[in-house]
């Protein structure tokens, strides 16, 4: 509802309490006597204490009180203190500050260099200045409006000339009420007989209700009946105001029988038919007729004062009728002088030639048409529920049809009825937003479309001229194009900043007007306006795609300067670069305008979705370009970039997934590409340098300071690695959510930046192994089995070597555990090595996307073809993974070396004592095998609780291997404490098949057919024990042409079961007379009985380093059985002497 009407109801509201206060006793007890009494001039605060307090109503003091109050401010008492309405314009006031005011100081002398943080914000506000698109001052005007402003603009008014008497909309309405009445009886649809009704007895009143219905008239008058009764409801008349102006009409069909009605001859009739006595109240009276003179001055005063010499007289009268008072006291012959008067005037003013004559033409069909149209708007509104808003009532058509009926009196024809309901329609849309409001304006301008008037009937639709004022131009506009043009500006005035006006709970809204626009849409676009725009619409195109054309610029540009208001007063709160946020700002709009406005745009204009984006992406670039050519590589630039690269590569992938690679050049010349990795790609380099330098310098601590332990019962790899792997993910990651355009030399850079850190942390373990030969004890010098014939001789000592201290420093770190950890490592290493190629290649895709988006605009702007030389890119990246082979290679070679170490390290270090130097010395069957199982099955037993399941196998085969070559030493290197006879043969046969049993355990260990390969050599030479001494010579003797001249050493994994060497040691360690004289006579080797050999911890003794290597290396985590099998061996090795 416009200010206007609302004022009108909240007057009548006042008067309607006021009265019902004043005359239910307001005055001391007693009614007052309202007729006198102007209740818009009364002080209502000044009846309610009159009231309360039971005063007497003094009318004069009423009526100075509401003149005294109208001079100062309206005061309301609220919880927060008085406030106050200000009688002024709060509106182009703009809102309070929200900040309090500076206290009064002396300001300090202005700084001739802001600070950084200011920067960014004073570039903005100049960069927003000098942006290029403020060139239009309505665009600016349009943009800074807020939307409640614009729906307060008056679109309620097309411009018809104003009343001169003051009447209100109140008035207009109950007069458009008298003239459909009179339209009713003149037509014959209604009847009234209400003399007949009078002279009955008020007793039969009830029953004649009753009765009323089952008349004789026909059905179609009752029909009417009930569309009459719904029509006052919804025009708010009441009942008894109904019943006077019927009964008051009731012979108006019988007096213009000779004559055309029109309205003033309607208000005489009611002037002449209603007596004081028929009013409720003296008010109503007096406020109807006043309304009666007002009309009657409306129409006649004016017009007559151009038409004849009679405006004096007509005023004299006029005056006199508006004289409540004197019409009162007036005789009746009085009354019907002055009435018969003015109807003299208006039948010499009806009798003038018609201008058209067209058949019902009267004289104020041309000369009051603004008095006329407003009445028939007030009739056209009643077809809106006053109880639903918005809503058009079910009986609509048939309202609209009993509002025909007043044509000949108000000279509306079809083309004006059809343009005023789309009117008063969408003046209701404006209210409600209602949109089926909105597909009936349309429909009704469709069928104004339509209308093909006879050339009179044209001329007098055209002759009503509007206001140029109304229409917002200069030009002169006749009625049907004023309101089409007022219709097309209020919807032009949203659809030009639709990203503003519509959500996703209004678009078909935003739909339903925009055809209603298109369809209005019949002049071509004003030149001005495409000089205005930066992006011009393509050549040739249609007058709809001129149109769509500009309203997406101009609602483009209205939401790019909201987005630059909101940027930069969200900048300040969350310290972020204005273009950042701008950027980001941009992109939503992108996102709305592609998901819900140009699916609808491109039905009438495809190019609508491309324009809408080029033009974002023009915009934000101007403001890009400003501040790459001021900026100084601030801190700010990289993440500006990023925000810039992130919403450039959004408008490259939208404008992609509409219009492919058939885009077209119509809108190329304003595409400009940032650019963006001509400034970002040095940054890359750089900021890759010192995170490679910083993952370095992070991989060298964490190594130097890593025990090698486990990092958890699941988690058996090293701590240290899993460090690195983070901060190298996170490398990773930031790398690839940097939002900057890359290309093959970023990739490069941080690939190599990877294997560079991984390869120091290989280097750094393979530096702490030692090599696997240091933990093989030496071969002992060879010797023939001999009893020792003087038990007091003194012995020889044959003690093992041992290694220099720094070896043993390394070898003090290389425990089991230690040993299993570095293993769990290299494979963690090569596992995870595997994830990070298979997500750097998958977020290398994406790369490829953008850079694949980035070329695509390239191709657009430049009017290129689409490159297509990315496949042989993707090729050189695979080049590039190749560097991860390097890694992956050092690990296993690394990994290989520690498998042969950590057997070697078990059997030949771990166990030297316990099994090597204790297996059957002195003897087979006081040292066999089963002694030693226990412990051998406790590492085994460590071993699986250490290491990762993918290398159990091959750590207890590398064990097993150990000890297979361990067992060959003892029977072929064992030394002059060990001599077998045949009869020993199948213990040691049994030992044997008791540790590969040990190793299978039960199928659950290693396979057998593995296990059987391994211990084949042990097995053979077990089988050259069983041989004869003197097989064995001749079998020596047939290998001695490969036995060198100088005894060299050889390793049991190098030996061949039927080489010099092999049946060398076994005649020499086989207890047997027949051996030991050949072995005196062909090689004069030295008794065994001369040498005695001592164990490793009797020379460890000698050396502390030693002694905490042994005690380390006896640190295991030992079960109850373990425990006691360790006691056993301990005791054993104590007892252990060459003696």
């Amino acid at each position: 509802m416009d200010p206007a009407s609302l004022l009108e109801v909240y007057r009548r509201d006042r008067r309607r309490l006021l009265g019902f206060l004043l005359s239910a006793g307001g005055g001391g007890g007693r009614a007052v006597d309202l007729s006198r009494v102007d209740l818009d001039a009364v002080s209502a605060d000044y009846a309610l204490e009159c009231v309360a307090s039971g005063a007497q109503f003094d009318a004069s003091e009423a009526t100075r009180r509401y003149f005294d109050e109208r001079r100062y401010p309206i005061m309301i008492r609220s919880p927060s203190g008085n406030s106050y309405f200000l009688l002024s314009r709060p509106d182009p006031s703009d809102s309070p500050p929200k900040e309090a005011a500076p206290g009064i100081s002396p300001q300090a002398p202005a700084q001739e260099n802001s600070s950084p943080a200011e920067q960014p914000r004073d570039f903005f506000r100049s960069a927003v200045n000098i942006s290029g698109i403020g060139c239009d001052a309505r665009d600016a005007r349009l943009a800074d409006n807020s939307l409640q402003q614009v729906k307060k603009e008056d679109i309620l008014s097309v411009g018809l000339p104003k009343l001169s008497t003051g009447l209100s909309d109140d008035d207009m309405r109950e007069t458009a009420y008298e003239v459909l009445l009179a339209s009713l009886f003149v037509s014959g649809k209604i009847h009234f007989s209400e003399e007949k009704r009078e002279k009955k007895s008020k007793f039969l009143k009830g029953l004649r209700s009753k009765t009323e219905g089952s008349n004789s008239s026909p059905q179609l008058e009752n029909n009417y009946t009930h569309i009459l009764d719904l029509i006052r409801v919804q025009m708010e008349i009441s009942e008894s105001m109904d019943t006077l102006t019927k009964r008051a009409l009731r012979l108006v069909s019988l007096k213009m029988v000779q004559g055309q009605l029109d309205v003033p001859r309607i208000s005489l009739q009611l002037l002449g038919s209603v007596a004081k006595h028929d009013f409720p109240t003296e008010r109503l009276r007096l406020q109807w007729q006043r309304r009666q003179a007002n009309v009657l001055e409306e129409l006649l005063l004016s017009s007559a004062s151009h038409e004849y010499d009679m405006s004096e007289t007509l005023r004299i009268v006029l005056s006199k009728l508006k004289s409540t008072e004197d019409w009162v006291v007036t005789v009746p012959e009085g009354r019907l002088e002055v009435l018969t008067i003015i109807e003299r005037y208006n039948a010499k003013l009806s009798a003038v030639t018609k201008k058209f004559g067209l058949k019902d033409e009267t004289y104020h069909w041309t000369q009051n048409y603004h008095f006329n149209f407003r009445l028939y708007e007030k009739l056209l509104c009643s077809v809106f529920d006053i109880l639903e808003d918005g809503q058009l009532v079910e009986e609509a058509d048939e309202i609209l049809e009993i509002a025909k009926l007043t044509w000949p009196i108000l000279g509306i024809t079809e083309k004006l009825h059809d343009i005023f309901y789309a009117w008063v329609l969408l003046q209701k849309f404006a209210q409600t937003g209602e949109i089926l409001l909105l597909k009936h304006t349309s429909l009704q301008i469709q069928k104004l479309r339509l209308h093909s008037d006879i050339k009179e009937i044209e001329l007098y639709t055209n002759s009503f001229i509007c206001s140029a004022d109304a229409c917002g131009s200069n030009r002169a506009l006749n009625l049907v194009e004023s309101i089409l043009l007022k219709i097309n500006v209020w919807c032009h005035r949203q659809l030009e900043n639709y990203h503003a006006y519509f959500s996703k709970d209004n678009y078909s809204t935003f739909e339903s007007m925009l055809s209603l626009v298109l369809l209005l849409a019949t002049n071509p676009t004003d030149d001005d306006d495409e000089e205005t725009m930066l992006i011009e619409s393509p050549v040739g195109s249609t007058l709809e795609s001129k149109l769509i054309h500009l309203l997406v610029v101009r609602s483009i540009q209205a939401a790019y300067k909201q987005a630059l208001i909101s940027s930069d007063s969200r900048s300040k709160t969350e310290l972020k670069h204005p273009l950042k946020m701008l950027a980001n700002e941009l992109k939503l709009v992108a996102e709305k305008e592609c998901a819900s406005f140009s699916p609808i745009l491109n039905k009438y204009y495809p190019e609508a979705q491309k324009v809408a984006l080029i033009f974002l992406h023009l915009l934000y670039g101007q403001q890009l370009e400003l501040f790459l050519q001021r900026t100084d590589h601030s801190e700010n630039l990289k993440e500006i970039l990023a925000a810039s690269n992130n919403f450039e590569l959004f408008i490259a992938q939208k404008i992609y997934s509409v219009y492919g690679e058939a885009v077209g050049l119509s809108l190329s010349n304003y595409l400009k590409p940032y650019m963006i990795s001509r400034f970002s790609s040095p940054l890359i380099l750089q900021w890759l340098h010192a995170q490679h330098e910083n993952v370095l310098e992070w991989t060298k601590r964490a190594i130097e300071i890593e025990d090698w332990e486990p990092l958890s019962v699941h988690e058996k790899q090293a701590t240290s690695v899993v460090e690195i792997f983070r901060i190298v993910e996170e490398t990773i990651d930031q790398f690839f959510d940097s939002s900057l355009p890359m290309d093959i030399a970023h990739l490069r850079s941080l690939l190599i930046g990877i294997t560079s850190c991984l390869q120091v942390y290989l280097l750094h373990m393979e530096n702490q192994q030692v090599s696997r030969s240091t933990l093989l004890p030496g071969a002992p010098v060879l010797t023939r089995y001999a009893e020792s014939i003087n038990p007091f001789a003194k012995r020889k000592i044959i003690e093992p070597a041992i290694p220099d201290e720094k070896v043993a420093t390394k070898l003090n770190n290389l425990t089991l555990p230690k040993l299993c950890v570095k293993l769990n490592t290299l494979q963690f290493i090569r596992d995870q090595l595997d994830t990070i190629e298979e997500g750097i290649k998958h977020s290398w895709v994406s790369v490829l996307s953008a850079v694949r988006l980035l070329d695509y605009l390239s191709c657009i702007a430049s009017g290129r073809a689409l490159s297509e030389n990315l496949s042989s890119s993707d090729e050189s990246v695979d080049e590039l993974f190749t560097i991860f082979d390097d890694v992956r290679m050092t690990a296993v070679n690394t990994t290989d070396t520690i498998l042969k170490f950590i057997g070697a390290r078990v059997v030949f270090w771990d166990m030297r004592d316990s099994l090597l130097f204790s297996l059957y010395r002195d003897g087979v069957e006081g040292a066999r095998m089963d002694i030693f199982i226990p412990t051998i099955d406790q590492v085994l037993d460590q071993v699986c609780d250490l290491i990762v399941d993918v290398l159990r196998d091959q750590v207890v085969l590398r064990i097993f291997q150990a000890c297979m070559e361990g067992f060959i030493w003892v029977l072929l290197d064992g030394g002059p404490s060990r001599s077998f006879l045949e009869t020993d043969v199948d213990l040691m046969q049994h030992d044997l098949a008791m540790l590969k049993d040990l190793f299978i355990a039960e199928g659950q260990g290693l396979p057998v057919d593995v296990v059987e390969k391994e211990a084949k050599q042990a097995q053979q030479i077990l089988d050259l024990y069983m041989l004869k001494a003197e097989t064995i010579i001749e079998m020596l003797i047939n290998a001695s042409d490969q036995l060198s001249h100088h005894l060299e050493l050889t390793t049991a994994r190098r030996r061949n079961v039927h080489d010099a060497h092999t049946l060398l040691r076994v005649l020499c360690h086989k207890k047997d007379k027949t051996a030991s004289a050949f072995l005196k006579v062909q090689y004069h080797l030295p008794r065994s009985s001369d040498y005695d050999d001592v164990t490793m911890k009797d020379v460890s003794s000698k050396v502390p380093i030693f002694s905490d290597i042994l005690k380390k290396s006896a640190s295991f985590n030992w079960s109850v059985t373990g425990e006691r099998s360790f006691r056993i061996m301990k005791k054993k090795l104590q007892e252990a002497t060459w003696q």
